[in-house]
């Protein structure tokens, strides 16, 4: 059970990470003077708490790993990890569209994860070169479209922002993924695709923690504003909850 538990936690590190991605996902900045409309967060005295912890854990143990790596690592070496452990994710964006009734995306997935294995371990994104482009989505997602309410906001410890369907679809992900279930050990996977993802938005978050303003709050709001664009797949200026203003 402490095994799966671990396992579980690691896993979902890709999506909780969006607390320092949101903001680049949507190609905008992060701007102090945001203002923010509420969001269902009964839990918020112990968010915070377990929000600063995380920081802290970040601090002394991730930082100094992801900076250290990107200071020895080429950018092509950067580029074909990233590459690599996005190409894993293909099988269970596949299973996702496939729920989620997108049939040609499912197989578009599908093909992307077969030509790119097959040509370089998926190291190099050939399939988009070939104009089969990736598509993102997760098990969160297709039980947001199908109806299923958000919950509350929660922070977890080590993982960061998600909330109940969120987290609920990273553990219907770790039972279904045919990746994760068929490597001999997986935990050293999903440990190596969370620190990929921290690698990937480094920048992202030295800006939070620059910031100001309550981060708290700006990550709690892009988080919802980041996941409620993709389930509406283009992004909508005005959101019902959150919605993000630049003064």
């Amino acid at each position: 059970m402490k095994k799966l538990f671990k396992v579980i936690l690691f896993q979902t590190l890709l999506l909780s990470l969006m607390v320092f991605n949101t903001i680049s996902a949507q190609d905008a900045k992060i701007n102090t003077s945001v203002k923010y409309d509420e969001i269902y967060d009964p839990f918020e005295p112990v968010n915070r708490v377990i929000l600063g912890f995380n920081f802290f854990i970040d601090d002394v143990a991730i930082r100094p790993v992801v900076k250290t790596y990107k200071y020895i690592a080429p950018e092509p070496i950067e580029a074909g990890v990233s590459n690599f452990f996005s190409n894993l994710k293909e099988p269970i964006r596949g299973i996702s569209f496939v729920l989620q009734g997108e049939f040609m995306k499912s197989l578009n997935s599908v093909g992307r994860f077969t030509v790119n294995s097959l040509t370089s371990l998926g190291t190099f994104d050939l399939a988009s070169r070939i104009g089969m482009t990736k598509n993102e989505t997760d098990i969160g997602l297709t039980l947001a479209k199908s109806g299923f309410s958000s919950g509350p906001y929660i922070v977890v410890p080590i993982i960061g922002p998600s909330n109940f369907r969120d987290l609920g679809g990273n553990v219907v992900e770790y039972f279904v993924d045919p990746i994760s279930n068929n490597v001999p050990n997986r935990t050293y996977l999903s440990v190596g695709s969370g620190l990929n993802a921290r690698i990937e938005v480094d920048e992202e978050v030295d800006q939070v923690r620059g910031i100001s303003t309550d981060r708290y709050e700006l990550i709690k709001s892009v988080y919802y504003q980041n996941r409620n664009s993709q389930i509406e797949e283009d992004y909508v200026q005005n959101l019902p909850t959150p919605k993000i203003y630049i003064d």
